[in-house]
């Protein structure tokens, strides 16, 4: 591992020492080389996955649309063919316009059955490969299972699985009960009422399918289990900013490589740098590099509190490389813009040299302006002045659980006075500039983080009150926000239950039609 100084023979080379390591390791009914071969196939059954089949292109989707309108198309017309087609092609094929429609709406079905197949195998996949990772975390002596948030992510993962295996048996229930439609034609009552049950499997297929798309997950990217994670527990009051926002929002498999990676990259700080310091300016350096920060200046700051060889291992890790760095960054911002919102206003005010609210104390709030699920409601307290004081934040709403919240904090002084009076650049030589100060405030403040429950849909307002033990007031402020469902997962879960109610309606009708016709009762 780069940047970590190692005993024996310098002459030897990673790729021997790894050849070395493999021999002595037992292969167990040769799952090495399965894993292998396994690990080569599943990035490019992502890439395919990702381009054409449930992005990009998004077949998984198209497939049955298109298949709906050539169902609607086969049942107009099964009376009577149109003009142009009963004239000049229904002679020469000996097959009606409404039959010809149904063995398309048979192929593009085989279509999509193929894409749902592959669509299931990747997942399959992943799934196998989280497993085998797990599994490898607790051989090295990481208990991955023992994390908050383990046993829902593996909930949510197999629950994914078992939606796309609905969907694939839905699918070809759909082409299988098609066929009577082909064989009998629309035009009879058997017919038709195949034509309705195999319309409703397809509804069956669709509605399993659409709820798996708000949580997407892969092994092929480091952060492709974020997506379908979601944290169960978060600390009510941040230590290390940075660092517990970070692992909060961090699958579980991804945080004990963090825990790990963590360890290494403190061997690589400065020995004058403290090491909480040091930690918080890295990851707020790589934060203001993925909202802007250009690469030389976010090196140079990095180099004030990491020694050669600590920027060797940053650079050069495989796992937490620049690029995850970024996919990390903006992945916290997405799910906590209110945090990254008030460290912003922050950052601004310090480097215009805005004098704070009170002399003697920082107080900044902030929450999210449209609420779907849960409300964030972040919270920083800072003491400027030389003595400690002790004040009670008390947070008040009608609108949200709990309505009444009151915390006492006590506010220890800072280390040193970590604001700036007169105008600094964002980055230069050693702490006086935005970088160092916003690190030095963010790890000596209190950072509360409190999650609001919305009761009801509509326009809520949070009050926020800053006093002194003896109730007098300090501070308030007043949050007028606007609590909603999100719009994309409205639309998933709308349209899969219409599609598994009107799925399920049409299957039992279906079903009951069909019978009716065996027995010659007519409808």
């Amino acid at each position: 591992m780069a940047g970590v100084e190692t005993e024996g023979d310098d002459s030897a080379e990673p790729d021997d020492l790894l050849a070395l390591e493999n021999q002595q390791k037992p292969n167990l009914g040769g799952q090495d080389e399965g894993r292998t071969g396994f690990q080569l196939s599943e990035p490019v059954l992502h890439a395919i996955d990702s381009q054409i089949v449930s992005s990009g292109l998004r077949l998984i989707l198209f497939l049955p649309a298109f298949t709906a309108f050539t169902f609607f198309v086969s049942w107009a017309f099964s009376q009577a063919s149109p003009s142009w087609w009963a004239k000049n092609i229904e002679p020469n094929l000996n097959m009606s316009f409404s039959i010809f429609m149904a063995s398309m709406s048979f192929v593009v079905l085989l279509g999509y059955i193929l894409a749902v197949g592959f669509h299931r195998y990747r997942v399959k996949l992943s799934l196998q490969t989280f497993h085998e990772r797990v599994d490898e975390s607790n051989n090295d002596q990481r208990s991955v299972e023992s994390l908050h948030g383990f046993d829902g992510l593996v909930l949510a993962l197999h629950h994914s699985s078992v939606q796309h295996t609905k969907t694939l048996a839905g699918a070809i229930c759909a082409a299988l009960v098609l066929v009577v439609t082909i064989y009998v034609g629309p035009s009879e009552q058997l017919g038709a009422m195949a034509l309705l049950g195999s319309t409703s499997f397809l509804l069956l297929s669709v509605g399993a399918h659409l709820p798996t798309r708000a949580s997407p997950f892969n092994m092929v990217d480091r952060t492709g289990l974020m997506a379908a994670y979601s944290p169960p527990v978060h600390p009510s009051t941040l230590t290390m900013v940075f660092n517990d926002l970070l692992k909060t929002h961090m699958d579980p498999l991804l945080r004990a490589e963090y825990d790990e990676y963590t360890n290494g990259l403190e061997q690589g700080f400065r020995k004058i740098v403290k090491r909480e310091f040091a930690h918080e300016k890295f990851l707020l350096t790589l934060y203001r590099h993925a909202t802007g920060l250009d690469r030389s200046t976010m090196e140079s700051e990095l180099k004030e509190i990491m020694t050669m060889k600590g920027m060797d291992y940053v650079f050069n890790h495989p796992t937490f490389t620049l690029e995850v760095w970024l996919v990390l960054m903006g992945s916290i911002t997405k799910r906590s813009p209110a945090f990254f919102r008030m460290v912003e206003r922050l950052k601004q005010n310090i480097e215009s040299g805005s004098e704070p609210a009170m002399t003697d104390l920082v107080f900044e709030v902030d929450m999210e302006n449209v609420v779907t699920d849960r409300a964030n409601l972040f919270t920083l307290f800072h003491n400027l002045s030389n003595e400690p004081r002790t004040v009670v934040f008390r947070v008040q709403t009608p609108n949200f659980l709990p309505k009444d919240v009151a915390l006492t904090y006590r506010l220890e002084p800072g280390e040193k006075y970590w604001w700036s009076n007169k105008a600094i650049p964002v980055a230069n030589k050693g702490n006086e500039d935005v970088l160092g100060k916003m690190s030095g405030l963010l790890l000596d403040s209190t950072v509360s983080w409190q999650t609001l429950v919305p009761i009801s849909n509509g326009d809520a307002t949070v009050s926020v009150r800053l006093e002194e033990t003896n109730g007098e007031l300090l501070l308030g402020r007043q949050i007028n926000v606007r609590v909603r469902t999100e719009f994309s997962n409205w639309v998933r879960r709308i349209g899969s239950i219409m599609a598994n109610v009107l799925g399920g309606c049409g299957v039992a009708a279906s079903l009951v039609f069909m019978t009716m016709s065996t027995f010659g009762i007519v409808v």
